[in-house]
């Protein structure tokens, strides 16, 4: 009898537990349909925890379908600026000018003589000129660093001024210091290391012709997933830097609103991104679990949304 009661116990304490968890994966369902519903267009939503997909939910596409990352692109071009320095190919204290070769037609000493960390950082003092780049004619983004190195500072340099000028700028750093095509030296020192297929720079549009690594990279959500867990210190599993540099990479060098190529709000920290019609946010919450949204339509009017919302999913 004092058998068959412990049976009894073991049999209800298992019908007990595994809905328990079969709730749980029905409620992260829930809150990732309803960060997809905030979006417009072709979207996708991942959770990942341990470089595995444990949550999905898309419209037209899913964690495996290539989709626009806009300024999320800048976290993928610090990383390899990050793998570049960890190597001892580039100095992040050294002036950006020393990296970019003859390819300035007469740079402004203010600009160039500022160290890559500024950059980084967004602490040069340039402001974006993106769109004056597009209404001026220039079709490239070579076009553009040439015209970001002879710009002018806005703001004293040492403090944060946003700008898509500065990761222009380091977009051509990684080409001159690799000798190899954007795109290329970025799937050899991001993707490859990571296993996954990472996509490429989209050449197709006027506006992502110009933004090389500061906007025009196209991933799938799992890929921006992996890459933002192999930049989190405080998990296991597969990492792009050493824990001396991850630590070097999520310092607070001059804002700590912004940390080498990764944007922070209270405990979870990640990357937005907004382009005409694209909205893509990623944010690593205190759980050390993963949210990637990336969206192809005009809707919500700002990507900050998108951050809070996948903060929220703690």
């Amino acid at each position: 009898m004092r058998r068959l009661g412990g049976l009894i116990a073991a049999f209800f304490l298992v019908i007990s537990v595994v809905p328990s968890g079969a709730r749980a994966q029905v409620d992260l369902d829930k809150r990732l349909q309803s960060v997809l519903s905030q979006t417009a267009g072709r979207a996708a939503v991942v959770a990942v925890s341990g470089g595995r997909v444990i949550a999905a939910a898309g419209r037209d596409a899913d964690e495996n379908t290539p989709l626009h990352l806009a300024s999320v692109s800048k976290t993928v071009t610090a990383a390899a600026v990050f793998r570049l320095a960890e190597s001892g190919e580039i100095d992040l204290a050294q002036p950006i000018g020393t990296y970019l070769g003859r390819f300035v037609s007469t740079p402004n000493e203010e600009i160039t003589s500022q160290p890559v960390s500024a950059f980084l950082n967004h602490a040069s003092g340039l402001p974006s000129n993106n769109f004056r780049a597009v209404t001026n004619g220039l079709t490239t983004w070579q076009q553009y660093a040439d015209f970001a190195a002879r710009g002018s500072v806005s703001r004293t340099p040492g403090r944060y001024l946003y700008s898509n000028d500065n990761y222009v700028l380091l977009t051509k750093l990684v080409m001159e210091v690799t000798n190899l095509p954007f795109s290329v030296a970025v799937r050899k020192l991001v993707w490859e290391p990571l296993g996954v297929a990472g996509g490429g720079l989209d050449v197709s549009t006027r506006a992502t012709q110009v933004l090389g690594g500061a906007g025009a990279w196209v991933a799938t959500p799992y890929a921006v997933a992996v890459l933002f867990d192999a930049l989190n210190p405080a998990t296991g599993g597969t990492k792009l830097l050493s824990r001396q540099w991850l630590a070097r990479l999520h310092a607070v060098t001059y804002a700590a609103e912004y940390r080498n190529g990764t944007r922070y709000r209270g405990d979870a920290w990640g990357h937005t991104g907004s382009l005409y019609a694209v909205r893509a946010a990623a944010v690593v919450a205190k759980s050390g679990t993963v949210y990637v949204v990336l969206s192809e339509g005009a809707k919500p009017s700002s990507s900050e949304r998108l951050f809070d919302a996948l903060a929220r999913l703690g």
